[in-house]
């Protein structure tokens, strides 16, 4: 009896603790913030860019609209380090 209640309140206290950093994932993510920061760098920031942002803002479980955003910058000639910086930690 002790053990099921001790894998209860376990499971309990898991998901209270993963809960907030779910909920607040998507949140964090902001297409502004990438363009923004690319524009202070001084690259033109035209609806491709604006669509690489608003799709490495998108939540997915996967990552991979993030590394979609970065490869898709590097391809319009945005330096390595600024993509990277704009779609893995501003959008």
């Amino acid at each position: 009896m002790k053990k099921k209640r001790t894998l209860g309140a376990l499971a309990a206290v898991f998901v209270a603790a993963t809960l907030p950093v779910v909920a607040a994932s998507p949140a964090s993510a902001s297409s502004a913030d990438c363009q923004v920061y690319l524009r202070n760098l001084g690259y033109n920031v035209g609806t491709q860019v604006q669509a690489a942002c608003d799709h490495a803002a998108a939540w997915d479980m996967s990552g991979m609209n993030r590394h979609g955003c970065y490869v898709s910058l590097v391809n319009l000639g945005v330096k390595v380090n600024d993509a990277s910086t704009a779609c893995y930690q501003l959008a």
